[in-house]
């Protein structure tokens, strides 16, 4: 059970990582630009930003990029089963995913009438899990990789890991709330 879990948050981290490092680099202007929606709500709010987006998808990417190269180091042949370019693109479909999921949460979250911050369970724990996983499911080598043991294992242990790193982010003055 122990090798499931650790090749579920090491196959899951390109996933995992981009929002926390959307938090380290964001700030700056909204990716709504500030407008409201027809319901006269903001479309994403300013949490939401294109710096915070770019250093989250280049977060993403370094670290499938470093995952990979540490496959090749210690042998272990996850990623590195693919060629540097397979990688890549599913590097991309991963990093990006969880930061559309990010996106499409906090618009579903201002559809409801949550203020940013404010606590929405299993949207904010699972969004951008999932649109990580849809996306990157068209990619050729994606169930190769992805068992649906994978795949559950890290749906289930997602909310746990990523209340851990929120309340750690909180600690570190990062975010404003520790969840």
């Amino acid at each position: 059970m122990f090798t499931l879990i650790f090749k579920a948050i090491w196959l899951f981290m390109p996933s995992y990582t981009p929002n926390n490092f959307a938090v380290i680099t964001g700030g700056g202007k909204p990716i709504d630009f500030g407008r409201d929606f027809i319901d006269g709500r903001r479309i994403l709010g300013d949490g939401k930003t294109f710096r915070g987006f770019a250093g989250g998808f280049a977060g993403g990417m370094l670290t499938g990029i470093l995952q990979y190269h540490v496959e090749m180091i210690l042998g272990f042949h996850f990623f590195s089963s693919l060629d540097f370019y397979q990688a890549l693109s599913l590097f991309t479909l991963l990093s990006a995913g969880s930061l559309l999921g990010d996106m499409v949460g906090s618009f579903i979250k201002r559809r409801l009438g949550f203020e940013r911050g404010k606590k929405a369970p299993l949207l904010d724990q699972l969004d951008f899990l999932v649109f990580s996983i849809i996306l990157a499911s068209f990619h050729e080598s994606f169930y190769v990789l992805y068992t649906w043991q994978v795949i559950l294992v890290g749906i289930v242990i997602t909310p746990l890991l990523h209340r851990i790193t929120n309340f750690i982010a909180y600690l570190l003055r990062l975010k404003d709330v520790p969840w």
